[in-house]
């Protein structure tokens, strides 16, 4: 994990800690839709949630981008 990954990492486990501390949910809503844009901007496939999905993207991203396509015109559109 890069230093900056870990500094956000720090950071949403502080916000998270204090969404457990407290009962707002329209906050915590808030904090899981940025975590959500904050993946898709900078996706990391060194710290995958799916490992074979990471490791085509970085072995074959021709394959990748045709799967990625596949999927969001099965269950997207």
């Amino acid at each position: 994990m890069a230093r900056g990954e870990a500094s956000a990492w720090a950071d949403f486990s502080r916000c998270l800690q204090l969404h457990l501390n407290s009962n707002s949910v329209s906050f915590f809503l808030s904090l899981v839709l940025l975590s959500i844009c904050s993946l898709l901007c900078d996706p990391n496939p060194d710290d995958p949630l799916v490992p074979e999905i990471a490791r085509i993207y970085k072995t074959d991203r021709e394959k990748y981008n045709r799967i990625a396509r596949e999927w969001t015109q099965k269950y997207a559109m």
